[in-house]
């Protein structure tokens, strides 16, 4: 219905509705549009107090839309209408039926309502409006209404119990959610096969420290060390140990606290940093809490004490922004993996609705910017201005929130940035305060409890370098990014704190504050979900946003062109800003692999179609190295260096290993090839004799041979890089390396009950949904078998493949697809039998199609084979179980009839 109503409101002059029920979930996501027709015609929105279901924060909003006349249904009669009426230059419709202004009603109940576009219908209840709105028990909106209707109005439901309960409260000992018990499961079978390491990767809210309690538990591991970089995430373990385990055996190391010798020690790293006892004793599990900090370098006296522990490592985002692999502490193996769009899809985290709000109060363009970022003394004084104060203010009341209070956290750039936004809010009548590292834990935790207390009048907590992560108030309900975004992981995190289920909150409300700035893309980007299926969102040409189920992506107009400025920036344009922002964190010229897990910056193959290589891209830049100058393009050490730079589609790790092992050790290739196997072990899987693989074959068709005699090995490669020679091989071929490594071997595997229909998939994603790990050696062809389930991977456009592999894929209708098939599947032979008798053999095909070539194939769901033409190949007319719906056939490019034959 939200998108009947969205309709409806886009080409209209004037709007009738009649509601009974009005809440901000439901409101918040027409504002704009309702603001819109005000602007150009006539609104009117009749609501009620009836049953109390009715906001008042609902009704403040409807008060402060300016052009937008509201009244109010009260009195004995009850009222129960939901109408909904357009008129527009190109005609008029009205709808009637169940759907209330409330989320449920627009978006994700089962609501029935019914159209009508008959000028006599249209013009009775027109006038049955009219009637209605001059009714005597019907009054106009007004303060004075709404604060009468706020005493009398019943509390709405709040949490059932306290937030941060000790051991001694709780009557009942936890027991494993549903994801708890996933990843319990995986963590056995992976002891099982003798693994020692191991990481859990799951999305803010799912519970990893009930998880690593439960874990530990189940290990019958008795001398445990946990390890936090933040003492407040310690004493919230604490608590879940205690109510899992028993608090008997449970001690701190931090905070001025030294219970070194309990049997399960919580430490801060930096408390463990020297300490003797700790690192001295052998312990049995070691978990590293917010697994992606592990890195830098206070971690590193860790590594001593995980050689003879199983070690767990948890975190909501592996990806480090300095693009470190932090998997690599426990040898890559990912014991269960459930990232946010899953964990809301499953409805084991609250959908979102988020609002990008355009920022114009500050002009960022004239902010220098330093190491990739803006100055934080220049960003408080920039931010905090009470202009900006006002418009964060007028959107959140106007956006409102759902739960049984208010309870936002505002992100702020600084201490003084949240503490000046704290003053602001509370200067305009808002109970408002800061929060921040420097105030004691104690005092934090007090005002946390304040914020989820439905009688306390706290509702704003503006924090700085606080609840980023570890720390669980689920009582939040609205967010406000209030700073520009460092990056998709620190956004995610940030975002996890209101994504926790609480009793009386069905939606998450955040609000970003969009500016002119290089960051401003980065949320969204974090936001769009390839697997989602929820309402698409065409942000600017070329980017349609899929938000995850049941989450709302709303953008201002005003927003899309601020975002559509920024994004005409060329290729080459985000190239320099990406390289020099990389070169300001690292301190030196960055390297290809420098790119790697940097979701936010260009790929390497958009620097060498900006620049042909990446020489050339330092050279432009100013950053040429001193062995560089004056050496012609034809030069072997510049054909050497571009080669590892592209990607070779290697089915195997070999030519790698030995490109990297000439130049480690040019004068014995053999001993670097098998160098690079002991240096990254988590390629073993994949190490073969240099004698039996074709790694020197593959190796000499993608390296000019003028590379691979010893003269000019010696005189021109070695002379000219002399040492560096394997710190520029390496630093471009672990691009393509950790990338390969990723597909083939990184992935947790899966179900097919796992996929999400219309979800995106690349070809190692959808192997891993059927339980294998990718094999670029098996698993390219166009239909696959795995046991009883049979996976067919086609493309609509094939126009650029190879003559004699343009096959013609198409559909035919919006429930039947022609495949086609390859040239040695014949009617007769069992490959092509295997597919024309799949239903009588008890097997099932599922069918992922891609629109062209290098795009994520789309999954369509089952589909059962009903024709076949033709032979070597056959044009096999598959149908599927579901009718394609109109955006994904616009997805796709494609317009297709409907299927007469529903049967």
């Amino acid at each position: 219905m939200l998108d009947a109503v969205r309709e409806g409101l886009a080409g209209a002059e004037e709007v009738l509705l009649a509601v009974s029920f009005t809440r901000c979930s439901g409101l918040q996501l027409l504002i704009d549009p309702l603001q819109e027709v005000a602007r150009r015609g006539r609104v009117r929105v009749l609501t009620s107090t009836y049953q109390q279901v009715t906001q008042p924060e609902a009704l403040e909003a409807l008060l402060e839309m300016e052009g937008v006349e509201c009244r109010v249904q009260g009195g004995p009669t009850g009222f129960h209408s939901k109408f909904w009426w357009f008129r527009g230059k190109s005609g008029a419709e009205c709808w009637a039926g169940s759907s209330n202004l409330t989320r449920g009603g627009l978006a994700t109940n089962l609501e029935w309502n019914i159209r009508s576009l008959e000028q006599a219908r249209i013009e009775q209840t027109r006038r049955q409006f009219d009637a209605l709105w001059g009714r005597s028990d019907v009054l106009p909106l007004s303060r004075e209404l709404i604060h009468r209707y706020r005493l009398h109005r019943r509390p709405e439901r709040a949490a059932p119990t306290p937030l941060f309960l000790a051991a001694d409260e709780l009557q009942q000992t936890p027991k494993p959610n549903p994801a708890q018990q996933e990843a319990l499961k995986k963590l056995a079978e992976l002891r099982e096969r003798g693994e020692r390491r191991a990481a859990v990767i799951a999305a803010t809210g799912l519970g990893k420290t009930y998880l690593a309690a439960f874990d530990v538990a189940a290990s019958r591991a008795r001398r445990v060390l946990y390890v936090s970089h933040r003492l407040e995430h310690l004493t919230q373990a604490m608590r879940a140990f205690g109510l899992v385990l028993g608090k008997k055996h449970l001690g701190l190391v931090g905070g001025g606290r030294e219970e070194s010798d309990a049997d399960i020690v919580f430490t801060t790293v930096q408390s463990l940093r020297g300490h003797d006892t700790l690192l001295g004793r052998r312990w049995d599990y070691v978990i590293i809490d917010e697994f992606h900090h592990a890195e830098a370098p206070g971690y590193q006296p860790l590594r001593e004490l995980i050689e003879h522990a199983f070690f767990l490592g948890m975190t909501a985002t592996p990806e480090r922004q300095d693009g470190h692999d932090v998997l690599e502490w426990c040898n890559w193996n990912i014991a269960y993996e459930l990232r946010l769009p899953e964990a809301i899809d499953r409805s084991w985290l609250l959908p979102f609705h988020y609002f990008g709000i355009a920022d114009e109060t500050v002009d960022f363009a004239r902010i220098p910017w330093r190491n990739g970022k803006i100055p934080i003394d220049v960003l408080e004084q920039e931010l905090s201005i009470e202009t900006r104060a006002e418009l964060v203010l007028e959107q959140a009341l106007l956006r409102g929130f759902d739960g049984p209070k208010r309870a936002t956290v505002g992100f702020c750039a600084s201490i003084r940035h949240a503490e000046f936004m704290a003053k602001a809010f509370n200067a305009r009548k808002q109970t408002a305060v800061a929060v921040s590292g420097n105030q004691r834990v104690e005092e934090r935790e007090e005002i946390y409890r304040q914020l989820a207390d439905v009688s306390n009048p706290l509702e704003w907590v503006f924090v700085a370098d606080v609840l980023n992560e570890g720390v669980d108030i689920p009582a939040i309900n609205s967010l406000l990014f209030l700073r520009p975004t460092d990056s998709a992981g620190l956004f995610l995190q940030q975002l996890g704190r209101g994504l926790r289920l609480f009793p009386g909150t069905e939606v998450l409300t955040v609000l970003d504050f969009v500016g002119h700035h290089r960051s401003s893309w980065i949320t969204l980007q974090a936001l769009h979900d390839p697997k989602g299926t929820g309402a698409r969102v065409d942000v600017t040409e070329g980017f349609t946003l899929k938000p995850p189920r049941g989450c709302e992506v709303v953008l201002q107009t005003r927003t899309r062109e601020i975002l559509a400025k920024i994004r005409r920036l060329t290729t080459r344009q985000r190239c320099d800003e990406a390289y020099r922002l990389l070169r300001d964190e690292l301190g030196r010229p960055p390297l290809p692999v420098d790119l790697w897990l940097r979701e936010e910056l260009p790929e390497l193959k958009d620097f060498r179609g900006a620049y042909g290589s990446w020489l050339k891209c330092q050279q432009a830049q100013g950053d040429s190295p001193a062995w560089a100058k004056g050496l012609p393009e034809e030069h072997p050490v510049h054909q050497l260096l571009s080669a590892a730079e592209t990607d070779w589609q290697a089915q195997r790790v070999g030519p790698y290993a030995l490109l990297w092992g000439l130049a480690a050790h040019p004068d014995e290739p053999r001993a670097g090839y098998e160098e690079f196997f002991r240096r990254y072990p988590q390629w073993e899987g994949e190490h073969a004799s240099l004698d039996s693989s074709k790694s020197w074959t593959t190796l000499r068709k993608k390296v000019p041979a003028a590379v691979f005699t010893q003269e000019q090995l010696a005189s021109s490669i070695i002379t000219a890089l002399g040492s560096e020679l394997l710190e520029q091989v390496e630093g471009r071929l672990l691009y393509t390396v950790n990338k390969d490594h990723q597909e083939r071997h990184g992935g947790v595997l899966r179900t097919p009950s796992d996929l999400a229909r219309y979800g995106q998939y690349t070809r190692p994603e959808i192997v891993r949904h059927f339980g294998a790990q990718y094999d670029p050696a098996r698993h390219n062809m166009g239909i696959l078998w795995f046991e009883q389930r049979g996976v067919i991977i086609t493309k609509l456009d094939t126009s650029s493949a190879k003559e004699g592999q343009r096959y013609l894929n198409r559909f035919i209708t919006n429930r039947r697809f022609s495949w086609s098939s390859q040239p040695k599947m014949t009617r007769t032979n069992e490959a092509g039998r295997k597919v024309l008798e799949h239903e009588g053999r008890g097997s099932t095909l599922y069918l992922f199609v891609q629109g062209r070539s290098h795009e994520p194939a789309l999954y369509m769901g089952e589909a059962r084979f009903v024709a076949v033409e033709g032979n070597k190949p056959m044009a096999v007319t598959l149908k599927l179980d579901r009718p394609v719906p109109a955006d994904v056939q616009r997805e796709l490019r494609v317009e297709l009839p409907d299927d007469e034959d529903l049967t």
